[in-house]
């Protein structure tokens, strides 16, 4: 099997494909209070073949909040990422296979403890690397915690910018209290 007949069979599976902000094939299905997310391809080994996914769980709502705080952002945020991928390999990789990881990403997306991980993001330090610092902002939002975000709002303009990594603004905080605000009077 090759990658476009793998990627079909997700297709007829339900799963919607695009390619992530790198180029990787990333394929999402929605259920009813999340999108299983899968990063995936095939590995062709010396003897067999390897269909390998990566899993992440997002929800619209983290994702939108994401994308009020830095505006620039377009893609699915994951809420949650297994960085333990699966791998199934075999002589051949088969329809069977394909839809055993399938099966295996939805069921994975499916036991996430979403709410954990809101409050997991927002509990992150202002000093943390990459994307987390929108993250943490965009939770904080959700949860309605203008209280925080308020605080983060007078630091920055007092000139304190809390470890906040340079491309974190106020103009990010900004966005981030009036969502905030928004949750907090019950969006």
């Amino acid at each position: 099997m090759n990658i476009v007949e793998i990627t079909n069979i997700l297709k007829l599976l339900g799963w919607s494909i695009s390619r992530d902000e790198v180029g990787d094939r990333l394929a999402s299905y929605g259920l009813p209070d999340r999108t299983a997310d899968i990063i995936y391809g095939m590995k062709r080994l010396t003897n067999d073949q390897q269909l390998w996914v990566m899993r992440s769980t997002s929800t619209d709502a983290f994702s939108n909040a994401c994308a009020v705080v830095d505006s620039s952002r377009r893609e699915t945020t994951p809420l949650l990422t297994s960085w333990k991928g699966l791998r199934i390999q075999a002589p051949e990789i088969l329809d069977e296979h394909v839809r055993q990881g399938s099966e295996e990403a939805i069921a994975w997306a499916q036991e996430q403890d979403l709410d954990r991980a809101l409050q997991e993001h927002a509990a992150m330090p202002t000093n943390v690397p990459g994307a987390k610092p929108i993250w943490h902002l965009a939770a904080l939002a959700l949860l309605g915690n203008v209280e925080k975000l308020k605080s983060y709002q007078s630091s920055f303009e007092a000139g304190d910018r809390l470890g906040f990594v340079p491309y974190i603004t106020k103009d990010y905080i900004d966005r981030a209290v009036s969502l905030g605000e928004e949750y907090a009077s019950g969006v």
